[in-house]
């Protein structure tokens, strides 16, 4: 039976690697993870100390019984940021059952995805399901920070921000307005900071023609409010 939404699952960390400079990937075993039924594209609370994190969950075996959480890690970090540089292979680790904001609309004629560095992890795991047409572009600081996708899918284009501000980001809205969109009714999925979420659901909405119903938010995180949505710290 599936769990309560915030009955706590005890797991272990079976292994943490670096992804890029700044986010860095924890996959965690327990013996209730088989169990877990988890959506491309969903998260779940990682029960710190001191606080409560929200991360977006990468992948997850139910034959390895694992599942693994891709966390940003920031230069001025929280607990949760301290709690990702700090973690060992052994630690134990309480988690909350997953849930999902947004998922593939599996009616779409294409897929578009849009977000973040941290917008990235959840939007390329729902990319590896996708069976319609995809498309789509990814804002990071600077190359160092491109966020690597399955292997044997080809790679969404990267833009670069730069000293450029990824609250409400300009850099990731004009890549967004350059893109050619196909024709046929598709769904769109915006992952990453809240304003920067708004500016392009405004876009492809009232510039692009696209229902507001088929523009999927998940905003990952917020200025000043630690904890936000359903990404990073």
């Amino acid at each position: 039976m599936p769990y309560p939404r915030r009955d706590p699952l005890p797991v272990r960390v079976r292994s943490v690697a670096d992804v890029t400079p700044h986010m860095r990937e924890i996959t965690l075993t327990g013996p209730d993870l088989p169990r877990l039924r988890i959506r491309p594209g969903a998260h779940l609370v990682v029960r710190l100390p001191q606080a409560r994190r929200v991360y977006s969950v990468w992948r997850h075996s139910p034959r390895e019984a694992s599942l693994t959480l891709r966390v940003l890690l920031h230069d001025a970090g929280g607990p949760g940021c301290v709690w990702a540089r700090e973690i060992a292979v052994g630690d134990r680790v309480t988690v909350e059952q997953p849930r999902s904001k947004i998922t593939l609309d599996e009616t779409a004629a294409f897929h578009l995805f849009v977000g973040d560095e941290t917008g990235a992890v959840p939007l390329l795991a729902m990319r590896r399901g996708a069976t319609s047409p995809v498309l789509g572009v990814f804002e990071a600081a600077g190359p160092q920070d491109e966020v690597p996708g399955f292997p044997g899918l080809s790679a969404l284009p990267w833009v670069h921000r730069g000293g450029a501000s990824a609250v409400a980001s300009r850099v990731l809205l004009r890549a967004v307005q350059e893109l050619s969109l196909p024709a046929g009714r598709g769904a769109a999925y915006v992952a990453g900071e809240s304003d920067t979420c708004r500016l392009i659901q405004r876009h492809l909405v009232e510039q692009r023609g696209m229902s507001r119903r088929a523009v999927h938010l998940q905003p990952q995180w917020s200025p000043g409010r630690p904890g936000f949505g359903a990404g990073t710290d």
